[in-house]
C-alpha cells in the first residue's frame, strides 16, 4: 500500500510559487495507474492549517504544538484505517525538501519569522525529515507496520532548481528513474518528452475533483477523465464504521476543502451509490 503525501495528486494545495505541475505530478500518477497500485492519500495539513494564501515556511515554523498535534492526529487516524483493512506493508511517499513532507532533506532556518522580508533560499536545506514525515514515521513504527519512506526529488516538484540540495537526482530523467525503481516500474516505458506539455511552472489549475477512495477502481474512467481535464485529485479513504480517529481524518479533509473554496477553487464532489462512510 502506498501512502501519498497530499500534493502528489493535488498540486492546488501547494503554497503560491512552488508548483511545477497544474494539477497532479503526472509521472507518479502514470506509474500508479500502469501498475494498478493501491494508495491512500493524506490530507494536506499545511493547507488545512494555514490555507492557500500561506507564505513559504521552514520546518521550525511548523514545529509548534498545534501543528504537531495535527500530524499526530492524522497519523493515528490513517494507521487505524490501514489496520482495519489488514495492511501490513506501507510505502510512504513524501516531497523532497518540504518542511513537512520531506524525508532526505528539508528546509530549515530558525531565523524565519516576524516581518516579511527577502530570505536566503540557498542555505536553508538541511539533512533530515520534515515535521509530518518525522511524526508519521514514528507512528507507523509504533503500530508495527513494515514501511519504507521515500521523497520525490525537488526537480519533479518545484518550478525552479533549488540550490543546496545534495541527496537527490539533479535532473528530471534521473528523478523519474529513481521514483520508478522505488515503485517497481521500468521508467523506459514512459514517454518522458510528453511531460513537457504538462509542466506549467506554477500555473495551478484551481480545480479539484473529490471522490471516495473506491471510485478509483470502480469508476476509474470518470476519475481519469477529470484528471485529464486538469483537475487535482482528493481521494477520501474508505471506512464503513468510523472511530473517533477516523472522524478526525474526515474533519481535516473538510478543513482543507473549505480553504480551497475560500480562495475560489472549483471543487467537484463526486458521489455514487457505493460511497464510504468517511466520504459521507
Amino acid at each position: 500500500m502506498l501512502l501519498l503525501c497530499h500534493c502528489v495528486l493535488n498540486v492546488n494545495s501547494r503554497a503560491p510559487g512552488i508548483a511545477r505541475w497544474s494539477n497532479i505530478i503526472k509521472p507518479v500518477w502514470d506509474i500508479i495507474r500502469a501498475r494498478n497500485l493501491q494508495f491512500i492519500q493524506l490530507p494536506c495539513l499545511e493547507a488545512a492549517y494555514l490555507g492557500l494564501r500561506r507564505w513559504w515556511f521552514v520546518k521550525e515554523q511548523y514545529r509548534n504544538a498545534l501543528f504537531k498535534d495535527l500530524c499526530q492526529t492524522i497519523g493515528v487516524g490513517i494507521c487505524e484505517i490501514l489496520k482495519k483493512n489488514n495492511v501490513k506493508k506501507v510505502k510512504l511517499i513524501g516531497l523532497g525538501i518540504s518542511p513537512t513532507c520531506g524525508y532526505r532533506e528539508t528546509q530549515s532556518d530558525p531565523s524565519w519569522g516576524g516581518k516579511p522580508r527577502e530570505v536566503n533560499l540557498k542555505n536553508n536545506i538541511t539533512e533530515g525529515p520534515g515535521i509530518l514525515i518525522e511524526i508519521l514515521s514514528k507512528i507507523l513504527k509504533d503500530y508495527g507496520f513494515i514501511y519504507e519512506v521515500y521523497d520525490l526529488p525537488p526537480c519533479m516538484i518545484y518550478p525552479d532548481e533549488r540550490a543546496g540540495v545534495k541527496k537527490y537526482p539533479r535532473n528530471f530523467e534521473e528523478s523519474i528513474e529513481e521514483v520508478s525503481e522505488f515503485l517497481g516500474f521500468d521508467y523506459r516505458s514512459l514517454e518522458l518528452s510528453e511531460y513537457d506539455k504538462f509542466i506549467n511552472y506554477d500555473i495551478r489549475s484551481g480545480r479539484i475533483f473529490i471522490c471516495p477512495h473506491e471510485a478509483l477502481v470502480e469508476q476509474h474512467k470518470v476519475v481519469d477523465r477529470y484528471i485529464e481535464d486538469g483537475y487535482g485529485l482528493i481521494s477520501i479513504p474508505r471506512s464503513n464504521t468510523l472511530t473517533f480517529e477516523e472522524k478526525e481524518v474526515a474533519r481535516i479533509f473538510a478543513l482543507q476543502v473549505e480553504n480551497h473554496l475560500d480562495v475560489g477553487h472549483q471543487v467537484i464532489l463526486y458521489r455514487y451509490e457505493k460511497y464510504s462512510a468517511l466520504f459521507d
